[in-house]
């Protein structure tokens, strides 16, 4: 499913996210030159030389850059020129032992609102959890997004008028056992084990479009509003038909999540919901606080404000090639993210993001770092983008010329460098810097507070009362330019960035207040459109679709992503045509005409494209990171050596 401020394709979050939640990651500032000598291939590392790893009961080989396959009937079914999916291949810095077992440690700044993967709300932080416990029709290649391999999925094709879709499920997969008390008479009726059928993949697209289902599907249902039905040939072969044939629509299908019908349609003691209230059963299902999936790791526990606890799936199917690593993995809840470092420090953690003036007080040119022996640094790029979004509906941001003043008074490249350390760089569109659809010839806006006061004089801002403040008649009332920015409360970076910023604008003539608030609260606010202006931040899924973020007809949909209410013909043009055109280079050609649309228009202050320093353990490999959700995979990650 798209990925936004998550994974995939999407626009995680969504999530956010993991995003939008976590704006406050660490960023690093001139960095010491041996680190800078260690750079390759966009991953740097620094600390103290780490000793071999040592030999462990279930360390496996070197596998770097070879090719594996789940079983014959892989082997056979990818053999088919037909097939869409392409064979799995090891990334090539994929560690040469892994020793398997032990208990990641791991933490998250905030908890998510619940765990149902369609219906809960916090699109980026669902989406990064269910790395752990879900499998989709094919797995992203890690280093090579374009490549898709089997995972629930053996075969997948598409008819030559590319309306129909034909999935081939792999038989023996069994859905995980639900985290409850099957000995309790109340669930005797989920003891039995369920088997991973086409009918689950049916009922997660009958969750996506159904209009009660809220939260995540919300944002997902612009993506599937040209599938139809999905029609059941037998339990593993079913077959997706579209009315349009749209770019978008294979990704979708590659990305999609089966939903177990036997679960989410049944209340808690096995009885089935009323057809015509089963999806707004969903936003209050009694299963939302648990997981469920068909992934490496099964949900155990939810112990509220301590941490998530996940155990490895024994019933995995592609432990073959992509087996779970850990026996056990926690993800801790802290939110004082002050104390990473010190619970990473005392063996709370295995591995954790550092603050950029954690990074400046306690890491940079301090070796050993944390004075311990056994600490790596790592750094590694991002594919998200961040920045301040202008309520399109509020009077004040209606002129395209007050919002690029607004933008010229920000000073992100100084902003970038002093207080988030330099690790990152100046935006200027909705793109990841590293895809084609990026125009690098677009120059981000300069800080320039003469010319943003000119641009407001131009729009009819005057300070008429002296006050300091500018001011001007809207809907026939004499307005103060004033509003209110809401920034994610949990960052010391972004309460200082706020300050910076507000001092500027009053330069200018513009009041600004700072609103911190916690990422829930923030998510209810911009879904809403409750918000005058606010910082956030998206991850773009590689394969470019506009529509959900920027498309007119997104604007006033309730829990949409167009939060600003951006409106724009041409921009509409330019976003169904991207859908409709499959030739890249055409498709780039369009990316660059929204950019330059979305250069012009200012609807966000574009701010920067971050890179992430990582601090871990020695007994951890070198963590391998993927394109497009760093460090976010846990089958990306293993132990080198067994901790104590």
């Amino acid at each position: 499913m798209k990925r936004l401020l998550q994974s995939g394709f999407g626009v995680a979050l969504l999530a956010l996210l993991v995003v939008v939640g976590l704006i406050n990651t660490a960023q690093l500032h001139n960095l010491e030159s041996h680190v800078a000598a260690l750079e390759a291939g966009g991953l740097r590392v620094a600390g103290t030389p780490a000793a071999p790893p040592a030999a462990a009961t279930g360390s496996v080989g070197e596998k770097a850059g070879e090719i594996c396959t789940l079983s014959a009937a892989d082997e056979e079914a990818l053999n088919d020129p037909a097939n869409l999916l392409v064979p799995f291949r090891y990334p090539e810095n994929w560690p040469a032992s892994i020793a398997r077992g032990g208990t990641l440690k791991r933490q998250i700044a905030s908890e998510p609102p619940g765990l149902n993967l369609i219906a809960s709300n916090n699109s980026a932080d669902i989406s990064e959890l269910y790395k752990y416990i879900t499998s989709r029709i094919g797995y992203q290649d890690p280093t090579n997004p374009d490549a898709i391999s089997p995972d629930l999925a053996l075969k997948v094709t598409k008819s030559e008028d590319g309306l129909t879709y034909d999935v081939w499920l792999r038989k023996g997969v069994v859905w995980q056992t639900p985290a409850v008390d099957l000995n309790d008479p109340r669930h005797a009726w989920l003891q039995a084990p369920h088997p991973l059928v086409a009918s689950d993949f049916a009922f997660a697209l009958e969750l996506i479009q159904n209009p009660q289902v809220v939260g995540r599907a919300a944002s997902l249902r612009t993506y599937f509003e040209a599938w139809k039905p999905i029609e059941v040939v037998d339990d593993h072969h079913f077959r997706i038909r579209v009315a349009e044939d749209l770019y978008t629509n294979l990704p979708q299908v590659f990305d999609l999540e089966p939903m177990p019908r036997w679960l989410y349609r049944f209340d808690e003691d096995g009885h089935p919901f009323d057809d015509a209230t089963w999806g707004d059963k969903q936003n209050t299902h009694w299963y939302n606080q648990k997981g469920i999936g068909l992934g490496a790791y099964r949900f155990v526990e939810w112990q509220e404000g301590v941490r998530l606890t996940f155990e490895r799936n024994p019933t995995y199917h592609a432990t073959k090639c992509m087996p779970a690593n850990f026996d056990r993995v926690e993800i801790n809840v802290m939110k004082d993210q002050q104390a990473w470092l010190r619970n990473l420090k005392t063996h709370q953690l295995d591995y954790t993001q550092i603050m950029p003036q954690q990074f400046n007080a306690e890491i940079r040119g301090k070796l050993p770092y944390l004075g311990e022996e056994g600490l790596k640094l790592a750094i590694h790029d991002e594919a998200s983008y961040y920045y301040i979004g202008w309520n399109a509906t509020r009077p004040l941001f209606a002129d395209k010329r007050v919002r690029k003043a607004l933008t010229l008074a920000f000073d992100r490249a100084g902003l970038v460098e002093s207080v988030f350390a330099g690790l990152g760089e100046v935006t200027s569109g909705p793109f990841d810097q590293r895809n084609p659809c990026y125009d690098a010839s677009i120059a981000p806006l300069p800080y320039d507070l003469e010319a943003a006061k000119a641009l407001l004089l131009e729009a009819g801002w005057k300070d008429t009362d002296g006050d300091g403040v500018l001011d001007q008649v809207i809907n026939g009332k004499r307005t103060p330019f004033e509003f209110t920015l809401v920034i994610y409360g949990g960052s010391t970076e972004y309460e200082t960035l706020a300050r910076v910023y507000r001092e500027a604008l009053l330069e200018i003539g513009v009041k600004m207040t700072a609103q911190p608030l916690e990422w829930a609260a923030q998510l209810k606010k911009t879904a809403e459109r409750d918000f005058d202006a606010y910082t956030g931040a998206w991850v773009p899924g590689w394969e470019i679709d506009l529509h959900q973020l920027w498309h007119s007809s997104q604007a006033d949909k309730p829990e949409s992503s167009n939060y600003v209410s951006f409106r724009s013909p041409e921009g509409d043009r330019i976003a169904e045509a991207l859908r409709r055109e499959f030739d890249p280079e055409k498709r780039t050609a369009l990316c660059h005409a929204f950019h330059k649309l979305i250069a012009d228009e200012q609807p966000y202050t574009f701010f920067y494209q971050r890179k992430r320093p990582m601090l871990y353990w020695d007994h951890m490999n070198d963590p391998v990171f993927a394109k497009l959700n760093p460090h976010r995979d846990a089958r990306l990650l293993s132990f080198a050596t067994r901790p104590e």
